[in-house]
């Protein structure tokens, strides 16, 4: 497995940093001093997640919006997936497209997957790419 420098981040990490969710806690433990790396469908997922809490934000939606521009300086380096492979894993494992998408760049680069999906996150700890917290 790849150092523990570099981790695949999903679109659930980096929206609940960008978006402060709850969550965002574990996400920024399971990215701390880690290069950043994910499937381009990435940008496409977060501006998805600005999208639907825009309409839900009403009168906070320019803040959600900064929120959102915030997060396309995060530094990711995005990389295209081995699309075969991204239909193979789903169809194998019940995923959809865009959760085998990063799965799938995850093994490819031998690095480890930060997501905090509980199902994605599950089946990646059975492969032994689940990304791990780091403490402070």
């Amino acid at each position: 497995m790849g150092t523990d420098g570099a981790v695949v981040c999903d679109a659930s990490v980096l929206a609940a940093i960008a978006f402060g969710e709850p969550d965002s806690v574990e996400a920024r433990a399971l990215t701390r001093s880690r290069r950043l790396y994910a499937p381009s469908l990435l940008r496409y997922e977060m501006a998805n997640v600005a999208v639907r809490r825009c309409a839900a934000a009403g009168s906070s939606a320019p803040l959600v919006e900064e929120a959102f521009v915030s997060s396309l300086r995060v530094p990711v380096r995005l990389v295209e997936p081995f699309w075969p492979a991204v239909v193979e894993l789903a169809r194998a494992n019940g995923l959809t497209a865009y959760d085998a998408a990063y799965l799938q760049v995850a093994l490819a680069l031998r690095l480890r997957l930060a997501t905090l999906d509980r199902r994605l996150a599950q089946l990646a700890d059975g492969l032994g790419v689940m990304a791990a917290p780091r403490a402070d």
